[in-house]
């Protein structure tokens, strides 16, 4: 996995609207190149779970479909950032136990990494992080192109599994 990191490196470019140094994780924009799909970081307006340390959206290509989405941390000596992607859960969603306790359905979990100069490495606190030039979120893109809503809207798509910092905004 770390290998493949390199390659998304490749893709990052220069950073158009945002310097990874001056911009809050919490006010970060990254974008999937291949599909076209947006995360939106927002900073946290109440107190949030015990554990959840991130809250984006994720915008669906061709559509106006805007999925919740955070990351949280576990518990532990050895804690680590686990991102999920949600979407309205379906009666097949139901069945396959893909529902959680937010009574939505999960699209992607697992593990986030930072994509840095220097490949693939974990996110590094819990606390307010600088945004990290781009973001990798392990078997992403197979799960999304898989997602019905993303396929119907993108017949021919695809999508990868990383992301790469766009833009900071200001709220």
């Amino acid at each position: 996995m770390i290998k493949l990191a390199f390659v998304f490196l490749a893709l990052l470019g220069p950073v158009q609207a945002a310097n990874a140094k001056e911009c809050p994780l919490s006010h970060a924009t990254y974008r999937e190149l291949r599909s076209g799909a947006i995360m939106q970081f927002r900073p946290i307006d109440h107190e949030p779970a015990a554990l959840t340390a991130e809250v984006f959206s994720l915008t669906v290509p061709h559509t106006e479909i805007r999925l919740p989405a955070d990351i949280t941390w576990t518990n532990g000596k050895n804690s680590f950032p686990l991102g999920t992607i949600r979407h309205p859960c379906t009666d097949d969603d139901r069945e396959a136990g893909l529902e959680d306790g937010s009574g939505l359905c999960r699209i992607w979990d697992g593990q986030v990494y930072a994509l840095t100069g220097g490949g693939a490495e974990q996110l590094n606190s819990r606390e307010a992080i600088p945004a990290p030039k781009g973001l990798l979120l392990p078997d992403f893109g197979a799960a999304f192109t898989e997602w019905a809503d993303f396929a119907n809207a993108n017949p021919d798509g695809s999508a990868w599994d990383a992301f790469t910092l766009t833009g900071c905004s200001d709220e």
